[in-house]
């Protein structure tokens, strides 16, 4: 299975990068247009690329190169569930892509920087292209698409971030199994994202609600406990 991993991941880039080389710079320009000249359109924009790139992994990664493997088609459905949580943002407008605080904006840059580091941790390991990570593969999408609701955390599409934290966890798996330490990077990312962004959402709570706030503050020192142990052990 490692082996089939692998050799899709190099057929994928040998046949895709020119795509994946325009799917990365319009990534980073409606990130840049968004942040120094923030608009409508490039809000909207933003969510159409989120979209597109989710229906990208599912139907020209997962059931294009990555058919070989096993529970492929579930991964296809993941990613078209990815999809349909900014489609609902594009109809609902209900995320505003705005910065709400320095410090959530600078962690939400250094995640943005991190997908590039992939493949340079896959050739500091000896690998070759077109055998390596890449900037567009689902774990780099993923940490992509966390730094930008980390960059404009205000209102963010919780839908996303949830099936992003969840393909942390299917991340954290890939680890060991597939040998495939740059995925550590997704993992590492989510567990100071989450706790951020369900702090934050936990302040909000009434005083008197169930669960109440210090027990959903329990559960999310408890989840991101797990999440830490979980990648020390991959």
């Amino acid at each position: 299975m490692k082996e089939t991993v692998w050799n899709s991941i190099a057929e994928y880039n040998m046949a895709t990068w020119p795509w994946q080389t325009a799917f990365i710079l319009v990534a980073y320009a409606l990130v840049a247009i968004q942040y120094f000249r923030p608009s409508s359109w490039s809000r909207a924009a933003i969510k159409i690329y989120m979209t597109a790139v989710s229906l990208w992994i599912a139907f020209v990664y997962y059931m294009g190169f990555a058919s070989g493997r096993d529970y492929s088609n579930i991964m296809t459905i993941f990613w078209c569930m990815m999809a349909l949580s900014w489609i609902y943002d594009i109809v609902t407008r209900f995320s505003f892509f705005e910065r709400s605080g320095r410090f959530t904006t600078v962690s939400g840059l250094v995640i943005l920087a991190l997908p590039f580091a992939y493949p340079f941790i896959s050739i500091s390991r000896g690998l070759e292209f077109p055998g390596i990570t890449t900037p567009l593969l689902p774990s780099s999408v993923a940490l992509f698409m966390l730094g930008t609701l980390m960059t404009f955390s205000r209102k963010i599409n919780f839908f996303a971030f949830i099936f992003i934290l969840h393909w942390s966890i299917i991340a954290i798996s890939k680890i060991g199994i597939f040998g495939m330490p740059e995925d550590a990077l997704l993992a590492a990312a989510c567990i100071p994202s989450m706790a951020i962004f369900f702090i934050r959402s936990m302040r909000t709570l009434p005083e008197v609600s169930k669960p109440s706030a210090k027990t959903v503050g329990l559960l999310i020192i408890s989840v991101s406990l797990l999440l830490t142990a979980s990648l020390v052990m991959a």
